[in-house]
């Protein structure tokens, strides 16, 4: 994926990426091909390969543009909380909806997975005061977590108002889920 800062290009990425997202509401993700993209975006296949390597990339360069989850909006600088963690987490959840369902409509929500590792590896507010080893296995443990849950809450269509899935990502990471 491209990570430069040339203008035109950075302008031909948002292009292919809104484009995508745009025939992703109207088709399946293995349905869309690149032809398709590059024609709805207005940009020939050679631009699309200088800028991502596949579908996959576009994803990956929506969930860091504008669909992501950044840790740690409430921690001040200090170590973030699993309190905080949970309910910044159950806000995505309900404020990425949208995005999320069309993650789990085409089978690609591991990609979400993928997003959550590289925020928690790129917070200083998590777990600072580990090593970088603990950090990375905590990324892991808590992003596949997480990508899990979300999906599962999409998948069943739930609508509360966010503190029952707050509770529920307390209970399980804090260990507590299996006494109750």
């Amino acid at each position: 994926m491209y990570c430069g800062s040339n203008k035109t290009a950075l302008a031909s990425q948002e292009q292919i990426a809104d484009a995508f997202v745009s025939l992703l509401r109207e088709k399946p993700y293995n349905s869309i091909s690149i032809c398709q993209i590059c024609r709805k975006a207005g940009i020939s296949r050679q631009t699309f390969y200088s800028l991502f390597a596949s579908k996959e990339n576009i994803v990956a360069y929506e969930l860091e543009r504008r669909h992501g989850f950044t840790p740690g909006i409430t921690c001040s600088g200090n170590e973030m909380t699993l309190e905080q963690l949970c309910r910044e987490y159950s806000c995505y959840i309900r404020e990425k909806r949208d995005f999320l369902e069309l993650l789990a409509q085409n089978g690609i929500f591991y990609q979400l997975h993928d997003c959550l590792y590289q925020s928690f590896m790129n917070c200083s507010c998590f777990l600072s005061s580990q090593s970088e080893e603990r950090r990375a296995y905590a990324s892991e443990f808590i992003a596949g977590g997480l990508s899990g849950a979300a999906r599962i809450y999409i998948e069943k269509g739930q609508q509360d108002g966010g503190s029952s899935l707050e509770e529920t990502l307390i209970l399980l990471f804090s260990g507590k889920f299996l006494d109750t």
